[in-house]
């Protein structure tokens, strides 16, 4: 039986991957080292602003990661991704 931190932790990921653009940016860039807002947009078809949005809420559950530049900021799936999302996304993402 999953503990209370868990659930939280799986109810949180999976809700957060609730909706289609954050999985589409997921793939993407598991085949993409990294890409920016404006690359992932255009990729999309979706706008800037909501692009941005979703990558923010997958910056804060900790599945991307960021780096900035003089001019860009790129994203790419955060390394560090616990291994049982790791193995989620091996599957999902096929």
């Amino acid at each position: 039986m999953l503990s209370q931190d868990k659930l939280q932790f799986w109810s949180e990921i999976f809700k957060g991957l609730a909706n289609k653009n954050r999985v589409k940016i997921a793939d993407l860039l598991s085949h993409n080292q990294q890409m920016s807002v404006t690359e992932l947009s255009d990729e999309l078809e979706i706008s800037f602003k909501n692009t941005s949005r979703n990558l923010r809420i997958l910056s804060n559950l900790e599945i991307v990661d960021y780096k900035g530049t003089k001019d860009r900021v790129y994203y790419f799936l955060n390394p560090k991704l616990k291994r049982e999302v790791k193995e989620v996304f091996k599957i999902m993402l096929r």
